[in-house]
Formats: structure tokens, C-alpha cells, sequence
């Protein structure tokens, strides 16, 4: 490599050497990563550790404003643990989760498989399967809510032409099928993630494991199920941590489709967190439901990392 024409008039390379001290000064990475800190501390850190505060209080929306607030211990967590509403929000909080994750992880690898064969318009399938992760939540969530529409919607129509549902069948004030809905936008918007991740999984998977195996006959269900789900673990667990915890802090689909509803059916920890701070004015119980969720969110990482993911580290 050629030294500049400044560095070589300097005796013994010293230009050289200056600018290496400059570029590696001991003091660079923090100069460089403190604007990350900043930003982090102020919208992430502080706002947590106030929340956590608020939580402890009988503000409400007046009464924060006017100052008036004032600590209460333990009182919103008991009220929220003991009060009717608990089973409802944990019951349709573990629903949504479990069956989002499932349901995402289910198609994520359908479409992982499809997609890791060669085929005509292979890369044209590839843009629409990402697609939906490209359109931002809101927008997403209104499209999909237009298409669901009792009167005018595309996807009733073409149900009700086919009469599989009755005329201006609403699919968000029934609490058999609001759930139902809620997963088909749900799964629609992360499968693209789900379906990354497990592409890169399989493209990982050496070729030679799936010629060895056809030469020793074992069929295409033999080589999924031996070589395809082992070879996929490391990614599966860090996919599903990632969609577990996605689905544990969600708000923007519930809250568009359904608002919580119908009779709380959907009323997620995110949604009861909103309802109670904003709604209700209830911002010290608002915030206790919202660090309760924290605390459940953290403890399954915790568990989930030493059980699952250290395991497979070790081996």
C-alpha cells in the first residue's frame, strides 16, 4: 500500500503513526457509542425506571398533571392481581401468544422450504413473501381491516358469494372468530421474519447430509424430521424467543382490529397497560400492569435462555 505524499515526508512514518493514534485513541469507542446511550437512556432507560415509579402511586391523568399524586405502595399490584380482570387479560394474553408464535413458526418454515427450491419466478415469490414486513404496522392493520369490513369489505364478499359466512358477518364482535382474526393478521405481518430466518437455517444445512441420507434411502419425511429439524435448532430457538416476546409487548393490530374486544376477549397485557393509563386515567395501575408484563416478559427470557438456548450452547 502507497503512504500518502504528507505521511512520507515525515521521518520514521511518523504521520503514519499519528493518524493510527487518532483513529484507535482509547477514548473512541465511547465517543462513538454515546449517542446511542443518550438516546437510549432518554426514551428507554428513564422512562422504565419512571414507570416503575408511577407505578407505585395513585396518579391518574388530572392528578399527574396537577402534581397531586402520591405513593401507595403495593396497592395497584394487588388490585390488578386480585380483581376480576386479571384471568381475562392472562388468558388472552398466553392465547395470542402461543398461537401467533406457533401459527408464524408453522408457515415461517412452509415458506422457508418453498422458497429454498429452485423454480421459475423464484425471486418474484421471494418479494411477496417479504412484502408484508415492508408495509408499516398501522397501514398494514388498516388495509387488512378494510378487507374484513361487514358491508364492503372483499374478503366478506367473496365468503359470503360462497356462503361460508352469513351477510355482514363482523369478524371483530364475535369472540369466537375476533381471535381468529387477530391471528391471520398477526401471522401475515411476522411470517416474513420467520421465514428469514429459517431460510438462512436451511441454506446452513450442508447438501451432503441430504445426499447421504437419500443414498441410504430414507425418504423426504425421514430427512425432514432427522436432518432438517436438527439442523434448525439453533435458529428455531432464537426465532421463537424473538416472536414470544414480539407478541408479549403487541399493540398496534389489537388495538386497530379490535380495541380489546369484544368483552375483553382480546385484551392482551399491552391493551389492559393502555386502557388503564389512558382510557380509565388510571396511570398508577396503568403502569403496574405494564411493569407486571415487563416482569412476566423478563422471567420467560430468563428461563427460556438457561433451559433452551445455554443447553444447545454447551453442546
Amino acid at each position: 500500500m502507497k503512504s500518502s505524499p504528507a505521511a512520507s515526508c515525515l521521518p520514521h512514518g511518523k504521520g503514519r503513526r499519528h493518524s493510527e493514534n487518532v483513529l484507535y485513541h482509547p477514548s473512541t469507542p465511547y465517543v462513538l457509542s454515546a449517542p446511542a446511550i443518550f438516546i437510549m437512556s432518554v426514551f428507554l432507560i428513564l422512562p422504565m425506571f419512571f414507570a416503575i415509579y408511577l407505578s407505585f402511586t395513585d396518579a391518574s391523568l388530572l392528578s399527574y398533571a396537577a402534581g397531586n399524586f402520591k405513593l401507595v405502595g403495593l396497592k395497584n399490584y394487588t388490585d390488578f392481581l386480585a380483581g376480576g380482570s386479571f384471568g381475562k387479560v392472562m388468558k388472552a394474553t398466553f392465547v395470542y401468544v402461543i398461537l401467533g408464535v406457533s401459527l408464524t413458526y408453522i408457515f415461517g418454515l412452509l415458506t422457508a422450504l418453498l422458497v429454498n427450491r429452485n423454480f421459475k419466478a423464484l425471486g418474484l415469490f421471494r418479494s411477496i413473501i417479504i412484502l408484508p414486513w415492508a408495509i408499516p404496522q398501522v397501514v398494514l392493520v388498516l388495509i387488512w381491516k378494510w378487507m374484513l369490513n361487514p358491508k364492503f369489505g372483499v374478503i366478506n364478499h367473496l365468503l359470503e358469494s360462497l356462503s361460508v359466512i352469513p351477510e355482514n358477518f363482523s369478524w371483530f364482535t364475535t369472540s369466537s372468530v375476533a381471535i381468529f382474526a387477530l391471528m391471520l393478521v398477526t401471522v401475515w405481518k411476522q411470517c416474513p421474519l420467520a421465514n428469514l430466518i429459517l431460510l438462512a437455517g436451511l441454506k446452513a444445512i450442508p447438501t451432503e447430509n441430504y445426499e447421504a441420507a437419500s443414498i441410504d434411502g430414507a425418504n423426504a419425511f425421514q430427512r425432514f424430521l432427522y436432518i432438517t429439524v436438527p439442523g434448525l435448532r439453533s435458529v428455531t430457538s432464537v426465532l421463537v424467543m424473538l416472536l414470544t416476546i414480539w407478541s408479549f409487548t403487541n399493540f398496534t393490530i389489537i388495538w386497530v382490529l379490535t380495541k380489546g374486544g369484544p368483552s375483553d376477549t382480546t385484551a392482551t397485557l399491552s391493551i389492559f397497560t393502555y386502557l388503564n393509563a389512558f382510557k380509565f386515567q388510571r396511570m398508577g395501575l396503568g403502569a403496574a400492569v405494564g411493569v407486571f408484563s415487563l416482569l412476566v416478559t423478563l422471567a420467560f427470557t430468563v428461563i427460556y435462555y438457561f433451559f433452551v438456548m445455554k443447553p444447545q450452547e454447551n453442546s
